[in-house]
């Protein structure tokens, strides 16, 4: 880790912290070979930017206090990328030539368009994400349509109209839909697997996926085993609106039952 540039190394931090929910500056020391004031720099970072809390020797998560907090498109990207390249490649196994597919702005539906490019897919595919529309743009066979709106600060999304309007106008195939939270039942909630929702972390993003998921006969989510925790902010639907997951051996058994209950058909990517 020595020899990374520090937004890579802050972004391996963050990452074990996640995973970890605390963690302490020595721990992080040893483990990096990065010297300790190194480290502590990093979690100041960090910590400024509201993705961890300072404690007294380390630092901990805040996530599940803050339904308006997501990381960075940065170190969002660069989590979790062998599980999403995963998620990615298993969701093509699901799409057929000639579909008309809408690719919602996510990291994880990134490394789908990327290998449905890889395995030279003919369709019409549509996305609000301009990373996603260079992705798809390198390939010949793929009809390409960006949905229009305005730019989300820090990212390559597109929200609001005209895009929103225009979603409200088509019908399509398929959504490969992201998703900021799948909680509800899963979080031990009482009630029944249908309480379970998919929630995201503004209004306007949730907006756009509620009319890209209205738009497609078929919704698949993919999201890596993280997105399982508390609601955030805006609810986008219920589990009735979805029929594939595709997420990671993350997954905990009470969870993948609590989906398969409300009828999700849940594929775990290896």
């Amino acid at each position: 880790m020595n020899h990374i540039i520090p937004e890579q190394r802050r972004t391996l931090i963050y990452n074990l912290i996640q995973q970890r929910g605390s963690v302490s500056v020595q721990e992080l020391a040893d483990l990096s070979g990065a010297s300790i004031s190194t480290i502590r720099r990093d979690l100041d970072e960090l910590a400024r930017r509201g993705t961890i809390e300072r404690t007294h020797g380390g630092a901990i998560l805040t996530l599940a206090q803050q339904t308006t907090f997501e990381p960075g498109y940065k170190i969002a990207s660069r989590m979790f990328t062998g599980e999403k390249a995963a998620i990615g490649r298993t969701c093509t196994d699901l799409l057929e030539q000639g579909q008309s597919v809408i690719f919602d702005s996510s990291s994880t539906v990134y490394q789908a368009a990327r290998a449905v490019v890889d395995r030279k897919f003919t369709m019409l595919a549509l996305t609000n994400d301009i990373n996603i529309a260079a992705a798809l743009a390198n390939s010949s066979s793929i009809q390409l349509k960006v949905i229009g709106g305005s730019l989300r600060p820090g990212s390559y999304t597109l929200l609001g109209d005209p895009g929103l309007s225009f979603l409200n106008q088509l019908h399509v195939d398929v959504c490969l839909l992201g998703i900021q939270s799948i909680g509800g039942h899963l979080m031990g909630n009482t009630g029944d697997a249908a309480d379970g929702t998919l929630s995201d972390t503004s209004l306007e993003v949730a907006a756009m996926k509620r009319a890209m998921i209205q738009a497609a006969r078929k919704t698949v989510v993919l999201a890596d085993s993280s997105k399982f925790g508390p609601p955030a902010f805006s609810d986008v639907s219920d589990f009735s609106t979805i029929d594939v997951l595709i997420t990671d051996s993350g997954i905990k058994p009470a969870q993948k039952e609590a989906l398969e209950s409300a009828g999700v058909q849940v594929i775990v990517a290896s």
